[in-house]
């Protein structure tokens, strides 16, 4: 009986390991990026700053303005669970005052806060 319960927790353990994508080894510095909506009401993925903290440094703290937002990779840290630097494509700052934010890569993707960018290419005939 112990073996069976050992035999199906160690299973359950692999299954949810391999559940959860490693994409760092896939992504590099100007891959682009989706932002997706939220979780909850707000973002646990993307590092977002507090709205008292926009407000101070002149910016508008709409978190509409972020969703379905086209970024651009400029920096990803060499670690087990990278922590991702990326600016908006278009060349606008996040709530016209932040020209970066981070987000943890795996776990924003994974939760569907972000999503790789696929160009919508128009057929020639």
């Amino acid at each position: 009986m112990k073996s069976i319960i050992l035999l199906l927790t160690f299973s359950l353990f692999a299954y949810i390991m391999n559940a959860q994508e490693n994409y760092a080894s896939s992504a590099k510095v100007g891959d682009q990026l989706v932002i997706g909506d939220p979780i909850s009401v707000s973002y646990k993925n993307i590092n977002v700053p507090r709205k008292n903290f926009i407000i101070k440094r002149g910016g508008i703290p709409n978190m509409s303005t972020l969703k379905k937002s086209i970024v651009t990779i400029t920096k990803i840290s060499e670690s087990n669970n990278p922590v991702i630097t990326f600016k908006r494509s278009d060349g606008k700052k996040f709530f016209k005052a932040y020209s970066t934010l981070t987000a943890n890569l795996n776990s924003a993707i994974n939760s569907g806060e972000m999503m790789p960018y696929q160009k919508k290419e128009m057929l020639v005939n």
